[in-house]
């Protein structure tokens, strides 16, 4: 054993320090104290912060990102307001003395037959429908499945090439607007 006061060696259950005389009772009681004054302390120190800096580096990828998709989604919705302003009207074809009308507004396209007769003409399905992205619209023809085509314009914008065809089989179909 060694004495709390001093340090030097000493009889084990020595109550008084024969080197320096303290009395280890009372040393040991003031020891504890410190010893536990301490303990409290370090537990205090270490509990964990409750919040933690982000790096500058981080917020800022952050930003960028949120803007540059904030930035496609305006774009794409100027395109698609773009491509729906082109498209509302009515579209043109003829097949022989059979005029097929593809008829555009906001939400719906008609696909009919003239004949120049009332009475003979036509309206073979209407449809909803909406600009997707880009060159793209949806049309819903059976059921509640959206289908996507894909539509070109002319410079003019009095062509429309429409892939796949609407109204066949075909792999692509062309309407004209005439004004």
């Amino acid at each position: 054993m060694f004495c709390l006061k001093c340090g030097e060696a000493i009889p084990d259950g020595s109550a008084v320090c024969p080197h320096c005389g303290a009395n280890l009772i009372e040393e040991e009681k003031e020891q504890a104290i410190v010893y536990a004054s301490q303990k409290e302390s370090e537990e205090v120190s270490e509990q964990p912060k409750t919040h933690k800096k982000i790096p500058r580096g981080v917020l800022v990828g952050i930003a960028t990102i949120v803007c540059v998709i904030a930035i496609v989604f305006i774009v794409n919705g100027i395109n698609q307001a773009n491509l729906k302003k082109a498209l509302v009207k009515e579209w043109y074809d003829v097949d022989g003395s059979i005029i097929k009308v593809l008829a555009i507004d906001d939400d719906e396209m008609e696909y009919r037959l003239e004949t120049g007769y009332r009475w003979m003409d036509t309206s073979l399905g209407t449809y909803d429908w909406k600009p997707f992205s880009g060159n793209k619209i949806k049309i819903k023809r059976f059921g509640d499945k959206y289908e996507t085509f894909t539509v070109e314009l002319n410079d003019d914008k009095d062509v429309l090439k429409i892939s796949p065809a609407i109204t066949s089989t075909d792999s692509s179909e062309t309407w004209y607007h005439l004004d």
